[in-house]
Order: structure tokens, then C-alpha cells, then sequence
């Protein structure tokens, strides 16, 4: 029996324009020499439910950033732990960009117009952050048709670029593929792939230098039931005020 940790991340970077899609899929984790690590996924806007085993315990972990609802349900135990910490609950899925960040009296967007990134048609923005005194100054190209961010300069001097290498077809799905440059203040350069799927307008695949990878596979577009994303019939619900406390849970082997 497979064992997968609950930081198990989707590989839905950067994701964009997915607000009416639902869909179930296997989020894979490949690292060369090692087995694959799989967790089930059903994705509704601004909810998603993973399967995949704790400790050797089949769990179902619930995240509902629309009623603020976070869940841990240990199958065996026929119980849900559910945090109730004050921290912002994300599903790992961003929704489209419209606009960089929030304005507030320490933040400020500026829309500085259209620019060409790399053959793209993008929105230059200004990103104002006031820290104490001092004000910090980053910029991020959002490109139009996606609404990604294309190029990124980042206060600290690092970069992030995403150059489109085309169309390319990825099992049954329909993609573009891009290659992303991640340029770090002391030179570094570090870059992996992607591809982004046509119909989902999210990455479902990243692939790094040293042959490790991640990519949504099966993935089936359909209407999903909300029972999908409520405590299962049956369990009962314990309230945590910090998701670090799972650690200390005892479960049945």
C-alpha cells in the first residue's frame, strides 16, 4: 500500500479563467527511482476534495475556500478533523487574474498598458508595497489571452519569464507548452516546462531538469455532486485550531 503525505501538491500552477470548469482527475508526482505518488481529485470553483492515504489510512481531505471550510476525514476512525484556524484556506487552484493584488493602504496596482513579452500581447502592471518607510517596486506582465503572468521581476532582483514553445498534444488533451526561466539574484538560472490545457486553462503537467515531474492524468471533464465537498454521511467532525496538530492525531494503522 502506497503512502502519501497530505502536502501532496497539485500541479495546478499558475492556473487561469477555470471558474465554470469542474472536473476529476489523478495528481502524479514522479521522481526517477522512486514510485509514483497519486492523489484523486475532484475540482469545483473554489473547492476541492483529495484522496489518498495517511499513515496508511485511506483519508479524504476537503478544502471549501467558499464557506471557509478545511476537513481531514480519516476513513478508518469515521471522523473528520476540521480547521478552524484564522489562516486564508487555499485549494491550490487560483482563479483568473484580473488585477495582481488588492489595493490597500500598503499596496497599490498600476496599470502601466499593453506591452509584447516574448510574442505575447500582455498587461504591464506596477505592484507598490509599502514596508514601514520604504517602499518596494515589482512588475508583472499578465498575458491576455491566459491571463498567466508572463514575466515577473520580483523586489529582491529575482526574475520569472514564461516563454510559449506551441501546441503540443498530451495524452488526449489539447495543450500549449511553455518553458519557464527562473532568474535568481545571484545569477542562477533554474527552468522547467509546462502545459497548459486548452479547455481547463490550467498547467496540468511541470516536468524539472532532474527528471522529476508532476501531471494531472484522467483527467474527466463533468458536473459534480456538492456531497462530493461536505463531511461524508456517517463521520463526525472534530474542530482543530491548527492544521500542524494533525501530526499528533493518533491513527489506526
Amino acid at each position: 500500500m502506497r503512502y502519501i503525505v497530505t502536502q501532496l501538491l497539485l500541479v495546478l500552477l499558475l492556473a487561469a479563467r477555470a471558474e465554470a470548469t469542474q472536473f476529476s482527475a489523478h495528481a502524479v508526482m514522479s521522481t526517477p527511482g522512486s514510485s509514483d505518488l497519486s492523489t484523486h481529485i475532484y475540482y469545483s470553483p473554489g473547492r476541492i476534495r483529495k484522496e489518498f492515504y495517511y499513515y496508511g489510512e485511506p483519508v479524504i481531505q476537503i478544502i471549501d475556500a467558499n464557506k471557509h471550510i478545511s476537513l481531514m476525514c480519516f476513513t478508518h476512525q469515521k471522523l473528520c478533523y476540521e480547521n478552524t484556524s484564522q489562516e486564508q484556506i487555499s485549494i491550490g487552484i487560483q482563479t483568473k487574474i484580473d488585477k495582481p493584488c488588492t489595493e490597500s493602504k500598503d499596496v497599490a496596482c498600476q496599470n502601466l498598458g499593453e506591452h509584447l513579452v516574448n510574442n505575447r500581447k500582455t498587461i504591464k502592471w506596477k505592484i507598490t508595497t509599502k514596508v514601514g518607510k520604504q517602499e518596494k517596486v515589482s512588475q508583472l506582465w499578465l498575458d491576455k489571452e491566459f491571463s498567466i503572468p508572463i514575466k515577473q521581476t520580483l523586489v529582491n532582483g529575482a526574475s520569472v519569464e514564461l516563454e510559449w514553445l506551441g501546441s503540443e498534444k498530451l495524452g488526449n488533451r489539447d495543450t500549449e507548452k511553455w518553458i519557464q526561466q527562473i532568474k535568481l539574484p545571484d545569477g542562477e538560472t533554474k527552468q522547467s516546462y509546462q502545459w497548459f490545457d486548452k479547455e481547463l486553462k490550467i498547467s496540468i503537467r511541470e516536468a524539472f531538469p532532474n527528471g522529476n515531474s508532476q501531471e494531472l492524468k484522467q483527467i474527466v471533464v463533468e458536473k459534480l455532486p456538492d456531497t462530493l465537498f461536505t463531511i461524508p454521511t456517517g463521520f463526525q467532525r472534530k474542530t482543530i485550531d491548527n492544521p500542524q496538530n494533525l501530526s499528533n492525531v493518533k491513527k489506526i494503522q
